[in-house]
């Protein structure tokens, strides 16, 4: 989410981009990709997803407190930077507040690099289970397309309530991960019956990680099981191609059955992996009256809502 690639989606999805390096020294370098965020009345803010990202949470600490006091001299300053830190940021250069979060506070990243046999035996019996039967029904795994994934995303999205980004959001992460003379870093994969789809997904590989962004699901051939299978060819591939861990994205944090994610977590957790837990989304205030302001009317909507 730090990458340029990840940045020219983002402005393909209209948004302002800016991408910040701060080089003190070559052991003391960050860099920022942030997001220009547009509030009612001519305010906004800047978010930093999965950022910044230096050599040690000092530096990139250091990096946020330069972005901040550079907006100081802006005429139309942002209201606050909203920040998603991979890890915990020392404090002693500015206060944070800790907001909902944006991005999942919780991931499953399962280690790919054992052998074959010791993935399947890190997995619950049931995992292993579905994955056999689904062979064993004739379920196939094939390339896809971001056409057919959406079209499957949008009968999924409707089914279950959920908002749907939209179809020239996914064309963008094809077009942008996938330029020419380089590895294809996204992918779509399907799980197919008899000519039907049954479950797609769609991964980037970034680094030695692949990482499960968006997926979605048939409400026909259930009991077919295809999606344990879907997960366990992308698990082989990205193997097969070099990488080390295979990132889940999102599931519930311990202790929360009621949590948004909660529905997905039992069956990822299936599969074998360790819990990673990231720090709370938090803002750093750069204009406290307006701020609370701001707050104030969000919870009010919030409460509207209930």
């Amino acid at each position: 989410m730090q990458s340029w690639e990840w940045g020219d989606v983002l402005e393909e999805d209209g948004h302002t981009v800016a991408r910040n390096l701060c080089d003190e020294s070559r052991t003391e370098r960050a860099q920022a990709l942030s997001v220009l965020m547009r509030l009612p009345f001519g305010q906004r803010y800047f978010y930093i997803p999965r950022g910044p990202v230096g050599a040690t949470p000092e530096i990139e600490a250091r990096m946020l407190k330069a972005l901040t006091h550079a907006t100081h001299t802006q005429q139309s300053r942002p209201l606050f930077f909203r920040v998603d830190a991979a890890r915990q940021l020392p404090t002693s250069h500015f206060q944070l507040l800790p907001v909902t979060d944006v991005q999942p506070s919780t991931t499953l990243i399962t280690n790919i690099s054992a052998d074959t046999e010791a993935l399947l035996a890190a997995m619950h019996h049931k995992t292993r289970y579905n994955i056999r039967l689904a062979k064993r029904k004739g379920v196939t795994i094939e390339d896809g397309s971001i056409e057919m994934f959406y079209d499957l995303s949008s009968k999924t999205a409707a089914r279950h309530g959920i908002r749907l980004h939209d179809r020239k959001h996914f064309e963008a992460i094809a077009r942008h991960l996938n330029g020419e003379g380089d590895a294809p870093r996204a992918l779509v994969k399907q799980a197919v019956h008899d000519g039907d789809v049954l479950a797609s997904a769609l991964c980037i590989d970034f680094g030695n990680t692949r990482t499960y962004l968006h997926g979605a699901s048939a409400d026909t051939k259930k009991d077919l099981m295809a999606p344990h299978l879907l997960h366990w060819s992308l698990m082989q591939d990205a193997k097969e191609r070099g990488m080390k861990s295979y990132d889940w994205w999102g599931i519930a944090p311990e202790g929360q059955p009621e949590h948004r994610l909660a529905g997905v977590t039992r069956f990822k957790l299936g599969f074998g992996g360790e819990r990673v837990s990231y720090p709370s989304t938090c803002d750093v205030v750069l204009r406290p009256f307006l701020y609370a302001a701001y707050t104030a009317i969000q919870r009010v909507r919030r409460a509207s809502f209930l």
